[in-house]
């Protein structure tokens, strides 16, 4: 199993306490949600962090610029997910336990949170369908 393949069965088990999180917070858990919400923050940045020096290299990057529409598609990834950590990061830096009005503050921002983890997993779920497979091609 290669990196891509390693990566994507991280986020996709990552995206199952999200849900657990989201799910929580809608019925009014919050401390459990924020405590999910820093775990998943502190591994998303550190996840980022940790792939940089890979997108130094230039024989990692030829990988996923093979079809030319393939650089659209990072594009697309990376804006969704590094948008989703801020967002994220946001959150939990609003997050205070036994707050009686952070649902309220921090609705917007975790609907935005959580549309753009989505779409950030969306995107990278076709760019390895796209570059790992011969499914599109």
């Amino acid at each position: 199993m290669g990196m891509p393949e390693i990566l994507l069965v991280v986020q996709t088990v990552l995206l199952v306490p999200f849900f657990v999180s989201m799910a929580l917070r809608m019925k009014g858990n919050y401390l459990v949600h924020g405590i999910i919400m820093i775990v998943l923050a502190a591994i998303g940045w550190v996840a980022v962090v940790g792939s940089l020096p890979n997108f130094m290299d230039s024989s990692f990057m030829q990988n996923y610029m093979s079809p030319p529409s393939a650089l659209g598609l990072v594009g697309l990834h990376i804006s969704f997910g590094v948008a989703s950590l801020i967002f994220g990061t946001w959150l939990v830096a609003l997050w205070r336990p036994h707050s009686t009005d952070f649902g309220a503050k921090s609705k917007r921002i975790w609907q935005l949170a959580a549309i753009l983890w989505v779409l950030a997993y969306v995107v990278g779920l076709l760019l390895f369908v796209a570059l790992r497979t011969t499914f599109l091609g």
